[in-house]
Order: C-alpha cells, then structure tokens, then sequence
C-alpha cells in the first residue's frame, strides 16, 4: 500500500504522467516515456490540465470535457491514462473507458496495462486479481473497466466517478447509450466525463446527435467544456515541402486563413502553431495516398479538420454545394445567445426597407425546432441580409403564430409565408384570422390580452387563379425544389448570413423535406418512427430559410439609398457583432481584420459626406 505522500503527488497528473507513464509512441511504435508536449501539444496538454484542474460550474460540480480533434493527435491514449491515474490513487473510484467497438475497447485497454505494466514499484497501485476482462482491480477497492459499446444498454445502472467515452459518432445509438448513462454521474459533482472523437461522416449512426452535443458545447451548455484541435496542431502532420512545388487555389485559401498572416490557431503553453507548408504537403500526400479519400476528397476535411464546422459534411451529402458557402465561412458569426433563448436579432429595421418572414412550424407535438427566419431585402450586390431568427421546440402553435405576428408588425409588417403541411396549419389558421379587419385576441407573453393585426400573408396559388389561392405553402417536390434553387442562388450572390447555428445546419442540410414522411403520423403516433423515415434532421432554420427565399424572389426590388444615419447604424451593428465575437473568442487576428473593415467602412461614410455623396433633403416650401 503506497503512502499518503506518494498518492498525494501521484495525483498531480500533470506531474506524474510525464515523470512515470509510458506509452507505446506514436511515431516509433517503441515504448517511451508519456511526452504531452511531442506529439500534439495543444490537445494532450489540455486534456491533462483539465483532468488535474477541473473547472466547476456555478452550482458547484465538475465540469465535462467533449473534444473534438483530428486523427494523428493522441486523444483517447491521453485520455485513458488521465482516467488511469486518478482511478489508481484515489481510494475506491469506479471508472469506465468505452469505445466504440472490441477492436478499439482493446487498444485503450493495451494503454491502460502498458502503462501500469511500466509504473515504477516505488509509486505503482497495488492491483488484486479479478475475473473480468478488460478490467483492472486496485487493492484500495477501485476498479477501472474498458467496454465497448456494441454491447446493448452498455454502462447502464452503473455509477461512475470517472468516465471515458471515444468515438461515439461511430456508435450504433450514443443518444440512447448517453440517456442511460447521463442519470449515473449527473448527480455527482466530482465525477470527471470525457467525450472525445475524430469528426465522421454524418451518415454514420451517432455522427448528428454528437454533431449537435459539439455545438452545445462549443456555447457553453449545461456541464460541457469544448475543446478542438486541428489537423496541423500534431507533428505527425507534416511532410517535407518541395520548394518547386505551386499552390492550389484551395490551398492558397487554406493559408491565407490559418497560416501566420490568418486566424490564430489554438497554442499550446509556450508555443503556437499555424498551418504551414508542411501540413499543405501531408495534406497532399493523403489525398494521394490514402484510397477513400482519394475519391472522396472532403473526406479529409472530416478526419484531419481545420475548424469544427466545416468538418461535418459527406462528400455528396449535402444539399448545398460547398462553394456557394465559401463567402459566408470568411464573415464574422453571431453565436446563438439570445436572451430569452428563442429570439434574436441581428440589426435594427431600416425605414423603407421590405423584409420577408419564412416559417417552419414543425415543432411542440412533433419534437423538432419551430423556426422562423427574417430577412431585409435589396436589389443591391449581397442585398438579402439576415435581420432576425427564432427558434425553440418549446412553443405551442398559437404562441408561434403569436411570435410571427409581433416580428412582422416590428420589421415593417413583413410579407410572411408558412409551411401549410402538418402543425402548420394550426398557425396558419391563427395567422389568416389576424389578417381579418378585426385581427386576432391573443395573450401575450405577460398573460395580457391584445388584439393582433397581420397585413402580408402569403398566399400560395393553384391551377393559375385567385379563387384557388390557399395561405401558406404547401411542402412538394416541386416547392422543394424551386425554394432549394432559390436559397442556392441567394447563398451565391445575394445573402448575408450573420447566425452561427444557421450556416451550421446549412453545411449538413440533405433535403429533409424528400425523404421523411409529413407530421400527421408523428401527431397521431407520437414517439413512434414511420417506415422510410429517417432520424430527427434539425435543419429548422434551413426550413424556414428555404422559404423566406423562396418567398423574397418574388417580391418587389428596392435599392437601398444609403444615408449618414444608416452608415452609422451599420458601424454600430458590426461593434456589436464584434463584441459578441470576441466574448465567444475571437483570435487577434480576427479581431484585426475586423476593424479594418470597420475602419474602411466608417473612412467611406466620411468621404461621401465630403464629396457630397449623401445630401439631406430640403425644404421648398416658400416662408
């Protein structure tokens, strides 16, 4: 039995893994000394310091750690023997290390005994033989078990004190394994959780519901910490450059935002590492060399990415192309926080400025976000801007219809177009009512009762005549298809996207509306899933923004005729967007660039006063 002393400073796993583990290295595939800072010192470093410091929540209980980080960066060695360490010298902890499958449940136990196997007998945990497989068994009464998820119900009823869980995109159901395991370690405030993958192709069985529990962490939501790190932060990401060789245009673009004049990436202590030349040629050789990616290139953007956006998308996947997103990758995005966690917006409405409304009802019964999208409409080059989204699945018809209403009335009685199919027609029915003369009787968020008025609704006309002419529309293959084409055109050449979340589910989006059945059989068999439907989609944003498109199209063209007032409500605007930006971390660089835009935009607003450009308009009236 080791000493106090010796538990005590075993503890301290930024010390003691350093001075006493081994692993088998990486790059030699010899045994060596664990070195956090050779391989991957960004990842390996980090994971370290939050297993041995562990950030708290406001209530008291330690935080959890979700990474997301590309192959070749020694995640799940790290993070089993972090799990290791404090199972080993603290008194009667229970962990688990499950993997995906027995292949990889059998490597993170390889780990796991080399690294006991090699400890010093000064500092090494007494272990007592057990019959388990996969199982280590400390004489002071922990025990630390490596599973593998192919096992149905895997770690259900357990309680954990330390919890390792990899590559779970690669699940068959992490959502269901995740619900069974969450009320085990929820309660306990010193329970250490690590959720840790490589990004997967979304047509994978988990790859969504983790895709979605990565941008839950990466804004901070309930116990989760979010860590990333891309391709070029690992040494073994490299290969000899040669000089003579030219650069690609996607390889130029790939430089100019992550190398030494782009983003900061992250650092590692005491060092920072950029994309470099090096990582270009590796990217090379992989493309080259390695047989799937080869034929599928944007492949590599998933298992070796450069940022945790763009690495969620299949080759062919997706409904939208990729080049009709490269524009809206370059701006600054606002994270999702809105104050009452619904709505959000993203500029103050222009005076004579027409604004368009699409609507998603989907929602409440059915499970899925209710959605709307608002958009200011110009004739104008990147006319179409993002003034406005909602989003919440916590919304009954009526208070949709309601949240429509108020945001049509406060962006210049917008023209608003709703999905007509399924719970739709409940808001619909509401929305129509308001167009009456005599409006609606709603109760607003404080329980009043108001009366509301809606002056645009579309109206979606069949077989080419009025009479015919039904509010809202109708979800088709062919209103599918026209509002897709539209969104296309519009990403191109027309639309600003400022939400984080909507480009998100816009690089993932594959035509929802052509593949799952309509929302009558979810409201007549909730929980139940129809034969050929596929899995929850949250593409609601998408959804409404393929209206709001399809919608704008036909609208009348207005040019914008800039004034002194709008130049300077446009600066503030981008202060703000800057400002929530850098709360959620933007890089210097980052910041950099935007300034200068701001500073370009405000020098321009000054020389059109000069030259006379903006005139304030007299009166001609006689005294």
């Amino acid at each position: 039995m080791l000493s106090p002393e010796v538990q005590e400073i075993m503890r301290d796993i930024e010390f003691s893994l350093p001075e006493y583990g081994t692993i088998m290295d990486q790059e030699t595939s010899e045994l060596a000394r664990y070195n956090p800072h050779r391989i991957a010192p960004h990842l390996q470093t980090s994971i370290l310091k939050f297993v041995g410091q562990t950030p708290r929540t406001p209530s008291g209980h330690k935080k959890w750690l979700l990474g997301l980080a590309s192959r070749q960066q020694g995640k799940t060695a790290t993070a089993v023997l972090a799990m290791y360490i404090r199972t080993a010298y603290n008194e009667g902890m229970y962990s688990a290390l499950i993997a995906d499958n027995k292949g990889r449940a059998e490597d993170m136990f390889r780990h796991l005994m080399t690294c006991h196997d090699h400890m010093e007998p000064s500092v090494k945990a007494e272990t007592i033989p057990n019959r388990e497989s996969r199982q280590l068994t400390f004489d002071h009464g922990g025990k630390i078990r490596t599973l593998s998820a192919e096992a149905n119900m895997v770690g259900i009823g357990r309680s954990y004190d330390n919890l390792h869980m990899s590559e779970l995109p690669f699940w068959q159901d992490a959502a269901e394994a995740w619900n069974g395991i969450y009320p085990a370690v929820t309660n306990r405030k010193e329970a250490c959780v690590i959720m840790e993958s490589t990004p997967a192709p979304m047509a994978k069985p988990s790859a969504e519901w983790f895709k979605d529990m990565c941008a839950e962490a990466r804004k901070g939501m309930g116990r989760w910490q979010f860590l990333f790190a891309p391709f070029f932060t690992s040494v073994l990401c490299e290969r000899p450059w040669d000089k003579k060789s030219r650069l690609t245009a996607v390889e130029i673009r790939l430089l100019d935002r992550f190398g030494p004049k782009g983003e900061d990436p992250v650092s590692a202590p005491g060092e920072t590492r950029y994309l470099t030349l090096e990582n270009i040629s590796f990217r090379r050789t992989v493309l080259r060399d390695d047989a799937e990616i080869r034929r599928h290139p944007d492949l590599f953007n998933i298992y070796f990415p450069v940022d945790p956006i763009t690495c969620w998308v299949h080759a062919g996947s997706s409904a939208i192309p990729s080049h009709a997103l490269d524009e809206h990758l370059k701006r600054i995005l606002v994270p999702w926080l809105p104050a009452d966690g619904m709505y959000q917006e993203y500029k103050n409405p222009v005076p004579g400025a027409l604004y368009a409304i699409g609507a998603d009802p989907a929602g409440w019964m059915g499970g899925d976000q209710a959605s709307f999208q608002c958009l200011e409409l110009w004739a104008d080059k990147w006319g179409w801007e993002q003034a406005a989204v909602f989003s919440s699945n916590e919304v009954d018809p009526v208070t949709f219809a309601r949240k429509i209403i108020e945001a049509a009335e406060r962006w210049n009685n917008a023209t608003v177009i709703v999905e007509n199919n399924g719970v739709g027609l409940a808001s619909l029915a509401i929305l129509e009512m308001a167009t009456s003369n005599d409006g609606v009787v709603l109760k607003d968020d404080y329980g009043v009762e108001r009366r509301y008025h809606l002056k645009n609704l579309h109206y979606n006309q069949l077989a080419g005549t009025a009479a015919t002419a039904k509010p809202g529309i109708a979800a088709g293959s062919k209103t599918n298809a026209a509002a897709l084409a539209s969104l296309v055109d519009a990403l191109m050449d027309k639309l600003i996207i400022r939400d984080e979340e909507t480009l998100d589910q816009l690089r993932s989006y594959r035509r929802d509306k052509e593949v799952q059945a309509g929302n009558k059989f979810e409201i007549i068999n909730p929980g139940k899933t129809q034969s050929g439907r596929r899995s929850r989609h949250h593409w609601d944003r998408v959804s409404a923004l393929l209206w709001c498109c399809f919608l704008a199209r036909t609208m009348p063209a207005r040019f914008r005729r800039r004034t002194v007032e709008q130049s300077v409500e446009e600066v503030e605007t981008l202060n703000k967007t800057l400002d929530a930006a850098i709360e959620k971390g933007l890089t210097y660089n980052q910041q950099k660039a935007a300034r200068a835009s701001i500073k370009k935009l405000e020098k321009g607003r000054k020389s059109a006063r000069r030259k006379g450009r903006v005139r304030y308009k007299k009166s001609t009236k006689r005294p």
